[in-house]
Parts: C-alpha cells; sequence; structure tokens
C-alpha cells in the first residue's frame, strides 16, 4: 500500500507541474475565460482534461508501442491540432492589427460559440500538444512500475482524470474573474495580438518538428 501511495503521488506531483509550466493547454483554457466567460473556459478545459486522459490511456496500457509501429496515424493527428491552432493565431493576428476588435459590441475572433465546440477546441488542441504527448508517452510511464496491478493502473488514470478536471477548472475560474476581463476589455487588441502570436508559435513549432523528424 505504501509503495502505490509513492508511486500516486510522484504522479500527482508532476501532473500538477507539468499544469503550471504554460504551454498550448493553459493557453487555450485562458484565452477560452477571458474571451468568452467562466462555462466556455470549464468546457475547453474539459475538453483538455479528455484528451490528457485519453493520452494517460494510451501510455498506461501501453499503446505507445502501436504508434512507434504507425507513426503516420499519430502525426496526421499531431498535424491537424497544429492546422487548428495555426488557424486561431491568424484569426486572432488578423482582428488585432486590422484594429476590429476594439469595439465593446465587436465580435470576437476566438470565441468558441458553444461550450461544445469549446470542448472539441479544448481536445483538438491538446491532442496535437507536443508537451502533453511527452509528458503521457516518457515522463508519465516513466513512474509506472513494470509490474503495475490493474488496480493501481486503474488509480493512476483516476488520478490523471481527476487532476486534468481540477486544474484547468482552477485556470478558467481564475482567468474569467472580473478584474482580469475587464482588464482584457480595455486591452482587447493587445489581448489577441498575445493569444495570436502564442498559438501561431506552438503550431509552427509543432508543423518544424514534424517536417525536421
Amino acid at each position: 500500500m505504501t509503495g502505490m501511495l509513492l508511486v500516486l503521488f510522484n504522479i500527482a506531483l508532476i501532473n500538477i507541474v507539468a499544469w503550471l509550466t504554460p504551454g498550448p493547454n493553459m493557453f487555450a483554457v485562458m484565452n477560452a475565460s477571458l474571451t468568452g466567460g467562466r462555462p466556455i473556459g470549464l468546457a475547453t478545459g474539459f475538453g483538455v482534461a479528455a484528451a490528457s486522459f485519453l493520452w494517460a490511456a494510451l501510455a498506461v496500457l501501453g499503446v505507445r508501442v502501436v504508434f512507434e509501429t504507425y507513426p503516420q496515424g499519430f502525426q496526421l493527428l499531431r498535424l491537424a491540432g497544429a492546422g487548428y491552432m495555426l488557424w486561431l493565431g491568424i484569426k486572432a493576428l488578423r482582428a488585432a492589427f486590422a484594429g476590429t476588435a476594439g469595439g465593446a459590441g465587436a465580435a470576437n475572433p476566438l470565441a468558441a460559440g458553444s461550450r461544445l465546440v469549446a470542448f472539441r477546441s479544448g481536445f483538438a488542441i491538446c491532442a496535437a500538444n507536443p508537451k502533453a504527448t511527452l509528458f503521457f508517452a516518457s515522463i508519465l510511464t516513466a513512474f509506472v512500475p513494470p509490474d503495475a496491478s490493474g488496480r493501481l493502473l486503474i488509480a493512476i488514470l483516476l488520478l490523471c482524470g481527476a487532476l486534468g478536471v481540477a486544474c484547468h477548472s482552477i485556470t478558467a475560474t481564475v482567468f474569467s474573474t472580473p478584474v482580469l476581463v475587464r482588464w482584457f476589455e480595455r486591452n482587447r487588441n493587445r489581448a489577441y495580438a498575445v493569444f495570436g502570436g502564442i498559438f501561431c508559435f506552438f503550431a509552427l513549432a509543432i508543423i518544424h518538428d514534424l517536417l525536421s523528424g
């Protein structure tokens, strides 16, 4: 029992550290919360958590071997997500530099539209996130004992799922507070330029990695 608790503690710790390290997942939830409010931010966070849970399940079940044997499917998945992030980034940059995001009633170039769309957006971004794939395929599996019991594997999956929901819910809650939303309303163009640049950077980094690999 002590060994099992130690494994779960280590996995919880590295999950929290990964969440606190800025990346596409966190910026997606931040953007959704600021531009769409808490419900959209939470839906995006749940999408990220769902994709993270899927990656964790694949890693724990050893499906990484399938991706290593048939890398084309894995590469196509990352390419699709990178294309989506690049599309979001270009939309935001066009709005920022055209000055169309400044008015109070202006259309939001990054608005998800609905909770379902926000969920899909979060899922797609996390599915293509190289940080997430590296984390679950390499770092997470390094903490899973080779002789792990079925009970421990289930506990690891449940822990990863719960932490994903909790951590991204915190991000959505913090970045949808009135203070930050008012700041965003006053600095729409700058915020869109920052978010657009970040999404384009991550997308181009993924594409470069795919082409150079």
